[in-house]
């Protein structure tokens, strides 16, 4: 697996971006979660961050 680090480092001036997406909320499908991610896969991202919920919402 390869570290951002070296994604930025390898980048070399070109412009990079990642994707930020919010996991469902807990006791719901992953699977919505992946048809929302397959379509952004052609746009070659270095990584995804997946963010969190906040405490009371889970």
């Amino acid at each position: 697996m390869t570290k951002i680090t070296q994604y930025i480092e390898e980048a070399k001036g070109k412009t990079l971006f990642s994707i930020e997406i919010i996991p469902p909320m807990k006791g719901q499908h992953l699977g919505e979660l992946v048809s929302h991610i397959e379509p952004l896969m052609e746009f070659n991202p270095p990584f995804i961050e997946v963010t969190y919920h906040r405490e009371e919402y889970i």
